[in-house]
């Protein structure tokens, strides 16, 4: 696991245990990519489980809104999202390679 997403985990559990339920909590796949080249942008990927509850599925639909604002808060930075359901999450191995070869998130 990458290590901002750890440095998340740990901070979010204190801080914001609703937050920390929807992403941690395993009702979710999540990936993090961090930065590989200068002037990328960081990005997550979520798998959606069934069973994700009403406010997972709120924050999922409003595009992972209080997760960017936490990490922007801790890190500084932004990062964007990407959401789809777990049997397309399972589809893909590579995300960086998934996204960057058409320019997406840069």
């Amino acid at each position: 696991m990458n290590s901002k997403l750890v440095m998340m985990e740990v901070a979010m559990k204190d801080e914001l245990p609703e937050l920390y339920d929807i992403y941690f909590g395993g009702k979710i796949l999540l990936h993090y990519e961090d930065v590989k080249i200068d002037g990328d942008v960081p990005f997550i990927v979520v798998g959606m489980k069934d069973g994700v509850g009403k406010p997972g599925a709120i924050e999922f639909l409003r595009g992972c809104e209080q997760f960017k604002a936490y990490h922007k808060q801790l890190f500084g930075i932004e990062v964007k999202s990407f959401v789809t359901v777990e049997s397309d999450f399972k589809k893909v191995d590579d995300w960086w390679h998934h996204f960057h070869p058409n320019g997406i998130y840069r």
